[in-house]
């Protein structure tokens, strides 16, 4: 076998080097970290409108109602492993001609392969990247899938049965007066029983972040709509036959 000149070598060597920095300085929009952009001054704005379902004698009450969430990272920190970490801070208010009122703070965490989300002390993996279709994770891996929530007094396991998956990585949303393209929809949980619905919906925009989720944690035991008959209690819908936990829509109304 004749050798191979050195000459050729070295073309062969730079080759070699330069596609390996190229992977190594492959751009963040391969990845889609641009779907959970993490900056200090960076803010968010919602209108909430929710109904809560509140069984009461002889029925259930509906209590509808709308308000406004804005959510600010005003610092960064260091977790007990040393990772970068964002503190947000989180405001409502119920009408937009009143003040904002802080009503939290949270922390917003983004390594290779996720983005974390951590609010009152529950740890969620709210993205995986790159985030493409068909991708599923248990989002609420570090707590209790029956962890019990109290919601109008009453207590719901809220995050029963919630499995993460992307359903779409491509598509259009219009919001009021934003139209985002290339959104990433979430689904964290698409659970259905005969006595509970999980159903929660999450839309993320690139260089945006969060743009519009939709919660329908309800309970029924088929008392109020149909005195316990199974059979008839199927053919109403969950808004008309829950009895206990809440619908919650939140839409992005403002952004930084």
């Amino acid at each position: 076998m004749r050798p191979i000149p050195i000459f050729i070598v070295g073309i062969l060597l730079v080759l070699l080097l330069n596609n390996a920095c190229k992977e190594e300085l492959a751009p963040a929009s391969d990845f889609g970290y641009e779907y959970y952009p993490l900056d200090i001054g960076r803010y968010w704005e919602y209108r909430q409108d929710t109904v809560i379902f509140d069984p009461d004698i002889g029925m259930v009450r509906k209590d509808s109602s709308s308000s406004f969430v804005r959510e600010e990272i005003v610092d960064t920190l260091r977790d007990n492993t040393g990772a970068l970490l964002y503190r947000l801070e989180h405001y409502e208010r119920a009408a937009d001609s009143l003040p904002w009122q802080i009503n939290g703070v949270y922390t917003l965490g983004r390594n290779e392969q996720q983005a974390i989300r951590t609010e009152d002390n529950l740890r969620f993996i709210k993205l995986v990247f790159p985030p493409n279709i068909f991708k599923q994770w248990n989002g609420n891996a570090s707590f209790d899938e029956f962890l019990e929530v109290s919601v109008a007094g009453e207590s719901v396991e809220m995050f029963k049965g919630w499995s993460y998956s992307i359903t779409n990585s491509d598509t259009t949303l219009q919001l009021g007066d934003f139209s985002f393209d290339k959104v990433v929809k979430v689904q964290p949980s698409d659970y259905e029983s005969f006595i509970e619905l999980r159903s929660v919906q999450e839309y993320y925009a690139p260089e945006v972040g969060l743009v519009y989720r939709e919660l329908w944690i309800l309970d029924t035991q088929c008392e109020y709509c149909c005195n316990f008959n199974g059979d008839l209690c199927d053919m109403f819908s969950w808004d008309e036959k829950a009895e206990a936990g809440f619908i919650l829509r939140q839409q992005l109304i403002d952004y930084q």
